[in-house]
């Protein structure tokens, strides 16, 4: 785990954000969604179903729903197999160059799988 940039540290280096990614490129953070809510006793049909549905639709109460299990997930990852998890501490253009370069080939076909596998609950 990187910690946070120091307040003493140059002015680039205080301008980072966090990037919280899964370790292992081959993993989905869906399956991990879904293991969370299994064993927190809620229906992961119904999550993915309504996150499938939410595209343009305003239902400010499933969102939200949607958004705590979704936090409760992570957080329960983060503590249970930080391990899985990698934090990265990035400017702006690195963040950039990161988008840029998950949108080109297989990583861009990866992404494509992840979110189509939402509308497959929709």
């Amino acid at each position: 785990m990187t910690s946070s940039p120091s307040r003493a540290a140059p002015e680039e280096t205080r301008r980072r954000h966090l990037h919280v990614r899964l370790a292992d490129d081959r993993a989905s953070i869906f399956d991990h969604v879904t293991e969370y809510l299994q064993e927190a006793g809620k229906a992961p049909d119904w999550y993915w179903r309504t996150a499938g549905r939410l595209e343009g639709e305003d239902d400010a109460e499933d969102l939200e729903e949607l958004l705590f299990s979704a936090f409760e997930a992570g957080a329960s990852l983060a503590h249970d197999h930080p391990e899985e998890l990698r934090f990265d501490w990035v400017t702006d253009d690195e963040c950039e160059r990161q988008r840029q370069a998950e949108e080109k080939g297989s990583q861009r076909d990866d992404a494509r799988k992840e979110r189509t596998s939402l509308s497959h609950y929709a």
